[in-house]
């Protein structure tokens, strides 16, 4: 339910079923009868509202804070991997090019091969194999003198952040609300709409469109429920914009040494 055919869907049948169930109510119970309780009804709704509106909007909210944090996530992954690519370039010839070039291999796998797993919700394999060549090519570098055991130090600390923030992405992506929720949720919207019909009107159409409001008001706060709880699939998913930043504007660079290392003066 997280698109916005899901949306319009989900709001069709909240509305006709509301509606369906005030014509019920009209139909069994005389207005008369349903006047005498107006008053418990008002109290009943207040405590039922309330309670049922602190409830969805917590889980609404507990929603917003994983769609955040899942964008955060890919943020701090990119930027990992943009840092063990700028830091390579300071390896030597032949631990340079091998880790820049996983780098681009990695940053394609994960938008091209990834990302459209994550949106349908599988299993994601083929990306940890780059991710183990990776770290495994950090890890088997040789440093020629201090100045690059020190960058190995920071390779090897942005491999640390870079699994990190990968693992999470990926269980993310893989958790949703569990169905109990669901049926928690339902149920308590289903018995909101139904208080509603205790306080019935001598004009049906004024109070079906009132229904109607109620019912459109609830779909809508337990669709976008959905469309946080899933934050790479429907109508708010994420996009993998940052590494596709990072492939057009950082992976692009030359595999050549710095030049500065090539400047330094000679001691004598």
């Amino acid at each position: 339910m997280y698109t916005l055919g899901h949306g319009a869907l989900l709001i069709v049948v909240f509305v006709l079923l509301a509606l369906a169930g005030q014509w019920l109510v009209n139909r069994s119970i005389k207005q008369e009868v349903l006047e005498k309780h107006h008053s418990a009804g008002e109290a009943m709704m207040g405590v039922v509202g309330t309670l049922f509106a602190v409830l969805l909007g917590f889980m609404v909210a507990s929603a917003m804070d994983k769609y955040n944090d899942a964008r955060m996530h890919d943020e701090q992954e990119a930027s990992n991997v943009a840092s063990v690519f700028r830091v390579a370039r300071g390896l030597s010839d032949i631990d340079r090019p091998r880790i820049r070039q996983l780098c681009r291999e990695y940053v394609d796998d994960v938008i091209n091969s990834e990302w459209p797993k994550m949106e349908r919700r599988e299993k994601i394999n083929h990306g940890w194999e780059t991710y183990q060549k990776l770290w495994e090519s950090v890890v088997s570098t040789v440093p020629e003198n201090d100045r690059q055991s020190n960058l190995q130090q920071g390779l090897i600390a942005s491999m640390q952040s870079l699994g990190e923030h990968r693992r999470a992405r990926i269980l993310l992506a893989q958790t949703s609300m569990q169905p109990a929720l669901w049926v928690i949720v339902g149920l308590g919207a289903g018995i909101t709409i139904f208080l509603s019909y205790i306080f019935a009107s001598e004009f049906p159409k004024i109070q079906g469109m009132m229904t109607t409001l109620v019912a459109t008001a609830m779909a809508l706060n337990i669709w976008m429920l959905s469309a946080y709880s899933h934050p790479y699939s429907g109508e708010l998913k994420i996009q993998p914009t940052m590494f596709l930043l990072l492939k057009d504007s950082i992976l692009t660079v030359p595999d050549t040494p710095s030049r500065y290392l090539h400047d330094a003066p000679v001691s004598k």
